[in-house]
């Protein structure tokens, strides 16, 4: 098992305040591997490097350590090779509340090529208003990770990565499914996962916990995945319940995203439907 996603990053910011930009170079440890071919990394670890160089940036061009990354909308272009990446970051908005950030990796030896892509809002921090009583869009509860079984795709480096335990569904059979995760390394070595990091880790395994397909005989790759935090996940364990709906030729995960306290947000995938060996 490798100790972190990912190490040996280096990291350059220049210019200001809207105008700083940043650039980076990490290197991808095996741990990162997919479960289509292992030189291909799971959407999880590259989303949350992306969400981690949003964070540095935005910290530097606002000024303030306190934003909380609370929206990603990444895109797949191509399949990320566990190799050296290079990583962009830009800022496209500013204020003294918001922060609009464009992040972007691709291989360092190709550096023409981008893989994905990721846009995400940061937003600083306000009052909490009361709830009302009786909130009937609260859901229901699903039991906590403690004391439930361990589960997890163990046939590819990124699920042995981490530690599974099903709470509701298969998780293998065909079907909606809801599993804690925990990641047992850190994306980098000594560091610890901010909530957004952590969530984006997780929440792209959505479509393969609650696959409607055979894992043997079809694909379904993600070419996207949109997360939405209207609070910030506390604790490492964040529980992902979700389903797949099929269409011809695409599909489309929900998943809905909590921690020990409840629903803290929710995510979207669509899915590329092929079956294999045609």
């Amino acid at each position: 098992m490798d100790s972190a996603f990912y190490q040996d990053l280096t990291v350059k910011l220049t210019g200001t305040a809207a105008e700083v930009e940043l650039r980076a170079e990490v290197v991808s440890n095996p741990a990162c591997g997919g479960p289509w071919q292992p030189q291909l990394q799971h959407g999880g670890p590259p989303s949350a490097l992306l969400v981690r160089a949003a964070e540095q940036l935005a910290a530097e061009a606002a000024g303030r350590d306190d934003l909380l990354a609370v929206r990603l909308a990444a895109e797949f272009i191509g399949p990320v090779p566990v190799a050296p990446l290079t990583i962009t970051a830009r800022v496209d908005r500013l204020s003294r509340t918001a922060v609009l950030v464009q992040a972007a990796l691709g291989p360092t030896d190709d550096p023409s090529r981008i893989c994905l892509q990721s846009r995400i809002w940061l937003l600083a921090p306000g009052e909490l208003p009361p709830r009302p009583a009786g909130d009937p869009t609260s859901p229901e509860q699903l039991p906590e990770p403690d004391g439930l079984p361990e589960f997890g795709f163990d046939s590819f480096p990124y699920a042995r990565h981490l530690d599974w335990r099903l709470a509701s569904g298969s998780g293998r059979a065909p079907g909606p499914a809801a599993a804690w995760m925990s990641a047992r390394v850190p994306l980098l070595p000594g560091e610890t996962y901010s909530p957004m990091q952590r969530t984006a880790l997780f929440a792209d395994s959505a479509s393969g916990i609650s696959s409607e397909l055979d894992w043997a005989s079809w694909s379904f790759a993600n070419v996207d995945l949109d997360l939405h935090l209207f609070a910030a996940p506390s604790g490492e364990w964040l529980l992902v319940d979700a389903v797949t709906e099929l269409g011809a030729g695409v599909a489309m995960t929900r998943s809905r995203l909590s921690d020990r306290s409840g629903p803290v947000g929710a995510g979207l995938q669509t899915l590329l439907i092929r079956r294999l060996g045609v």
